[in-house]
């Protein structure tokens, strides 16, 4: 069979049954499983590996251009130096070559042993290099986040049963720490540590070096790779396991979930499927060349579709910024004329309100997008004004979860007939993929208008948590079909409205309060008095399991001119002239510097409910 996927052309992203995005219109319905305006995936081969489907082995290179750059150093990365250097690496990685690392085999499931290389680093110019050689090579590796203390390094390291390592070398010293907790033969967990000190594999930024502290770095390896010859092979992939992702951790420690090649190349295509629609239908040529400010985490699931899943997919240069820093953010988007500004929630915060905005000139940005986080309405729209696609156009929110990356967006205005999905609303479900709106407790579906938690089936779905299968059947109570989790509720239109997460619901007098509905409210008082937001329900004190909802808030410039106790007060009659009164604040507001976040912008409620907890504690204490 022939496919088309393969085509160095955009229609590889149609499908025979694609909808024609100015001629079809979407049919809203009643049936408790609906589906993406979009249609379904196009067709692929069963066994196809994510390295092929961005570089298909019959297709030769496109022009060379500028991949990657450093935005510090300047540093640039081709599009043909990327791809020489990718084989280069997988020659030195593949455990059936010369092999100088004793790499062994990869498991293909959670079922097999092998090796598993684990990526542990921050964002660096040579990182999607590193996860295409393991692609290209069979290798599967699990990216860890390089904030990661020493104990969660080891906690992670255990449940991805990592064998070998690629440490960043400023992150050399956090290793050290975690391999001196040892194995973990003391405690009562099934899963040991099984990382072999020997492979260790350093990633420097100084390209010349051959080892840092006694290991190899990843350039020696290239440079070693590059005179090997290549064993032409068929690449094994489809539902092969690929890579495995941390979970975010925001209720306790990290867990490990497996991603497929088929999982990861699917995600990587659904964004190019919904451009390309969005395209044809504005009468544009689809896919044209992008330029993208680099920022969000490659370990991150939202990092990997960027960064990794489509090089060569798209012409795109992405200017990486090793860490986040305004200024020169700002200053590489009037460098380089960046196109698109792929953030999450606290960043699309810091350039909507910072005054530096303005000194830029950010006239080239086509479009900035959100994810990873749940995005307030009205920073969605402060950004918007100050770039060229104005108030009118609010930057869209994007909804995935590490379990699978990419479920629902916003769809441009129009296409196939959709109404717009307005900032607070997920959107339309991504090509590929279904849905459902299940109550929680009875696990019947609810009708429209009700609200649920959000059940999604798709290509993109995780097979499930390594090596833990009571995780794994807590997130699928009916085969193929995720629980995500999230409170949602479904319109008349098929939009998705995202109300919170089910674990974050506040219970009041047998009443649930959304928090984000809360936090929203307090971020839209007319005065603008409120930069950030928290809320959480914390202990009433009576022991009757009912709780107080209570607000963490940091203050604007006029919110700290006008003071805590006039701004408290004004905050106080606000939300209760706007919402019902088990929703009321009773459990106070407290002004705060800031609200702890995941590096992805996920808001750490259960922290500041603790903070509070403990506080109450000590006072009563200090009473006695």
């Amino acid at each position: 069979m022939t496919y088309g996927i393969f085509k160095p052309h955009w229609s590889r992203y149609l499908g025979p049954d694609a909808p024609d995005p100015a001629k079809d219109t979407y049919r809203p319905h009643d049936e408790a499983v609906f589906s993406s305006p979009f249609g379904p995936f196009p067709p692929t081969p069963d066994d196809l590996n994510i390295h092929e489907l961005c570089f298909p082995s019959n297709n030769p290179l496109p022009e060379d251009y500028p991949l990657f750059i450093n935005a510090v150093t300047e540093e640039v990365v081709t599009l043909h130096s990327f791809y020489a250097r990718v084989c280069a690496l997988a020659r030195v990685f593949r455990y059936d070559g010369p092999n100088p690392l004793g790499l062994d085999k990869s498991p293909i499931d959670d079922k097999e042993n092998g090796e598993i290389l684990a990526l542990f680093s921050r964002n660096h110019l040579h990182y999607p290099m590193v996860a295409h050689a393991c692609f290209r090579s069979e290798l599967v590796f699990g990216g860890i986040s390089p904030a990661s203390t020493p104990y969660e390094l080891w906690w992670v390291l255990r449940k991805m049963q990592i064998t070998s390592i690629m440490c960043h070398e400023t992150l050399l010293p956090v290793l050290r720490e975690a391999l001196k907790l040892g194995t973990g033969e003391g405690d009562n967990l099934p899963l040991k540590l099984k990382l072999n000190p020997h492979k260790v594999i350093v990633l420097s930024d100084n390209s010349q070096l051959d080892t840092v502290s006694g290991y190899r770095t990843i350039e020696s390896l290239v440079r070693e790779g590059s005179k090997l010859l290549e064993q032409p092979r068929k690449l094994l992939g489809g539902n092969r396991m690929a890579y495995l992702f941390q979970s975010s951790g925001t209720s306790g420690l990290p867990k490990a979930m497996m991603i497929t090649h088929s999982n990861g190349y699917h995600s990587g295509i659904q964004t190019l499927i919904t451009a390309t629609q969005a395209a044809r239908f504005a009468g544009d040529e689809p896919l044209t060349p992008v330029t993208m400010l680099g920022v969000i985490p490659m370990y991150h699931s939202y990092g990997m579709i960027i960064w990794i899943l489509r090089v060569n997919m798209i012409r795109q240069t992405s200017v990486m910024l090793p860490k986040w820093n305004l200024e020169l953010a700002l200053k590489s988007i009037q460098k380089y004329k960046i196109t698109h500004l792929p953030l999450v929630p606290p960043l699309v915060r810091q350039l909507a309100q910072s005054p530096l905005t303005e000194k830029y000139d950010l006239s080239s940005v086509i479009g900035a997008s959100s994810g990873a986080a749940y995005l307030p309405p009205d920073v969605a729209y402060q950004l918007a004004k100050k770039l060229p696609q104005g108030s009118g156009m609010p930057v869209p929110s994007g909804y995935g979860l590490s379990e699978a990356a990419s479920i629902a967006s916003p769809a441009a205005h129009g296409i196939f007939g959709l109404e717009p999905a307005l900032p607070g609303m997920i959107g339309y479900l991504l090509p590929g993929m279904q849905a459902r709106v299940v109550d929680p407790e009875t696990l019947n579906d609810v009708p429209k208008g009700e609200k649920g938690e959000l059940w999604a089936r798709g290509a993109v779905v995780t097979p499930g948590y390594f090596r833990d299968p009571k995780a794994t059947a807590d997130i699928f109570t009916e085969p193929g079909w995720l629980r995500t989790g999230d409170l949602v509720m479904r319109d008349e239109r098929d939009r998705i409205h995202y109300l919170d997460r089910l674990k974050e619901m506040i219970k009041v007098k047998g009443l649930q309060v959304a928090a984000t509905e809360v936090e929203d409210t307090l971020l839209d008082h007319p005065e603008g008095l409120v930069r950030d937001a928290c809320v959480a329900g914390v202990d009433n004190g009576r022991g009757d399991g009912s709780l107080f909802v209570r607000a963490w808030i940091v203050l604007t410039t006029e919110g700290q001119k006008q003071g805590e106790e006039a701004v408290s007060k004004k905050l106080h009659q606000w939300i209760e002239g706007r919402l019902s009164r088990h929703k009321w604040l009773t459990g106070g507001i407290e002004v705060v510097d800031s609200i702890p976040r995941t590096p992805s912008g996920k808001m750490l409620r259960r922290e500041m409910r603790d903070r509070y907890h403990e506080s109450v504690k000590n006072s009563s204490k200090a009473k006695l």
